[in-house]
């Protein structure tokens, strides 16, 4: 499966995270949690602030950038449905894929939220 996640941009479940696992591709991770968008969002920033720091801000699409270990981090989130919401931790360094980094983002935000 780890192979098969470098090799292509498509996403590969795997995992126990959050609810039923999470996706992950050549630089993002991505996976669904059942609690309200502005919890997630704030939970998010602050990891991502202990971390590093966030450099730009858009609330409104639910998306922010910041900078953790020399990479851009990307963070999304998004309603799925009425109780769940969309994570997905994004990384990129000189145009390239950390993805290291994004899990390191992604499982701090899951550890937080008791997942």
């Amino acid at each position: 499966a780890g192979a098969l996640a470098l090799a292509g941009c498509a996403p590969v479940l795997i995992g126990a995270g959050a609810v039923g696992g999470y996706a992950i591709s050549r630089d993002a991770i991505r996976s669904h949690f059942d609690v309200s968008e502005r919890v997630l969002y704030d939970l998010s920033r602050d990891v991502v602030e202990d971390f590093g720091f966030v450099t730009e801000e858009d609330e409104r699409r639910g998306r922010f950038r910041g900078e953790v270990e020399g990479a851009t981090v990307t963070v999304t989130v998004e309603p799925v449905s009425d109780r769940t919401v969309q994570l997905t931790v994004r990384a990129r360094k000189y145009l390239m894929p950390r993805i290291h980094v994004a899990h390191r983002v992604y499982d701090a935000i899951r550890d937080r939220l008791g997942n």
